[in-house]
């Protein structure tokens, strides 16, 4: 049923459906309950309640697991990284040159930055609103900014790739966000980025357990067609979405599931920066089935690639 209520920031439109609500922060308890609606005109799916920048910075003053290192989450994760990572530098040193200037969105610790140095980058940029995170950047030898990336003082045609890797779902509005990242690209160059998929088959099994929604955080939610339509609509060319082999939600949707009853999520004792003792386990248990779900076009996890024209 297509109801009008709030706004979508993106496109403006009125009309939306309700897909999920009652979600939770089962991760690291935030309170209150969020929902998501779809919108009837662009198709993607927005928070409700919307948080404020303010809300939002407080969401992540807690223990979490996006500003640990790699080497911080376990051995058996690591390992499992490092083989990603290895395939990720192969695709990564076909479409970004040598010597490329670079800019994380959302840099997060700058570990990403910091794995680019096999490309001997000329310039490594980052942006991040929380001052741990920025602190952690700049002792990896990052130039980094802090506060949100429609305030960043960039000049136009300045860097080959720019990158948003899980950074767009957390945004107050996507469309200006890959507008600006636009602007600041040089001829040819490229935006590189992942974010959950929505169309998920753990999405559609776990709903409102589902490890991606990770409210009140991912503010956005994305599908292959909304995001390229998105990308597009920015004036971004030849725009790709490719499913990820990556287990990552749909290891968490079963931890939230398992969660689901603790009394008082905020201080759950079995859960260490946003994350249970079983968690790295469950990433290799349920990494052939997440094979499936990737071959079906179903993966949890969607990268996607976009250039501006040369």
């Amino acid at each position: 049923m297509i109801v009008a209520s709030s706004t979508c920031r993106v496109c403006g439109a009125t009309e939306h459906t309700l897909v999920v609500e009652r979600v939770k922060d089962w991760e690291y308890g935030v309170e209150g309950e969020w929902a998501y609606r779809r919108c009837a005109s662009c198709g993607l799916l927005q928070l409700e309640p919307f948080p404020t920048v303010e809300d939002l910075v407080e969401a992540y003053d807690v223990d979490y697991h996006g500003y640990r290192t790699t080497a911080e989450k376990g051995r058996l994760y690591k390992l499992l990284f490092d083989v990603k990572d290895g395939l990720f530098k192969k695709k990564i040193a076909k479409v970004i040159p040598r010597g490329a200037a670079l800019l994380d969105v959302g840099c997060g610790s700058g570990e990403y930055l910091r794995r680019m140095s096999f490309l001997e980058p000329s310039r490594i940029d980052g942006i991040d609103f929380n001052e741990t995170a920025v602190e952690l950047a700049r002792s990896k030898g990052v130039n980094c900014f802090q506060g949100i990336f429609p305030d960043y003082p960039g000049e136009p045609d300045t860097y080959d790739a720019v990158f948003m890797n899980n950074y767009l779902e957390h945004t107050l509005d996507p469309g200006v966000e890959v507008e600006k990242a636009l602007r600041l690209l040089k001829p040819g160059g490229a935006l590189i980025g992942e974010v959950p998929n929505f169309r998920s088959v753990d999405r559609k099994v776990f709903g409102r357990y589902w490890g991606g929604n990770h409210v009140p955080r991912h503010t956005f939610q994305f599908e292959p067609g909304s995001l390229t339509a998105l990308l597009e609509r920015a004036g971004f060319q030849d725009v790709r979405t490719n499913q990820e082999l990556s287990s990552n939600h749909l290891t968490l949707s079963i931890q939230n599931w398992l969660q689901r009853k603790t009394p008082d999520l905020a201080a759950n004792p079995r859960i260490t920066h946003g994350r249970t003792w079983y968690y790295n386990h469950l990433l290799l248990a349920t990494a052939p089935v997440n094979l499936l779900f990737k071959l079906a076009g179903r993966s949890g996890v969607m990268k996607f690639f976009a250039r501006k024209a040369g």
